[in-house]
């Protein structure tokens, strides 16, 4: 993508979200965002990058159906987790990832969920990361409705505790 715009956008999710490094911290940004035409494009390229025909991807049970589209088009199977009023069930979510073996991705909308409309709470999204780490699974973060908020606080974002590299965030301006 266009470079200036890229920074841009790398420096507002540093400023929001909290997302990634300053150029201070020597980051120059160029390397870790890319601008893709929409978020299911952005989903679609993650799954197809990390996934191969008849791999595992699990997700909040209901979820964003572009998102399963995008699963199912690039050849992998859906394996759904309860959704609770403050996030997934995370106790299912370790099950599921120990009796999947072929689990390659964690798709999942923490904020403002669709369809749903749940946001994961701060200490769900600690322990959504928590169990990556422990199996080593990558989390694919969707955030398009993070901008929507009109009351409340705002909760980081997964990909703002993210230390080991484990969480692909993707957003949209639409």
């Amino acid at each position: 993508g266009y470079a200036p715009l890229r920074q841009a956008v790398a420096a507002r999710l540093k400023a929001k979200f909290n997302i990634g490094k300053s150029i201070a911290d020597g980051d120059s940004f160029d390397d870790t965002t890319i601008i893709v035409s929409g978020g299911n494009q952005g989903i679609e390229l993650a799954c197809k990058v990390l996934c191969n025909e008849g791999d595992a991807v699990i997700c909040e049970n209901p979820t964003f159906v572009g998102g399963l589209n995008a699963f199912r088009s690039c050849g992998a199977t859906t394996v759904g987790v309860p959704l609770l009023e403050d996030g997934i069930d995370t106790d299912a979510l370790e099950e599921t990832i120990k009796s999947t073996p072929n689990a390659k991705l964690l798709y999942l909308i923490p904020t403002f969920q669709n369809p749903a409309g749940t946001t994961t709470s701060l200490e769900k999204r600690i322990k959504i990361y928590e169990i990556a780490k422990k199996y080593s699974m990558i989390i694919l973060e969707d955030n398009p409705y993070g901008d929507l908020r009109f009351a409340g606080e705002e909760v980081p974002t997964i990909k703002s505790m993210d230390t080991e590299g484990l969480v692909i965030y993707c957003s949209s301006f639409s």
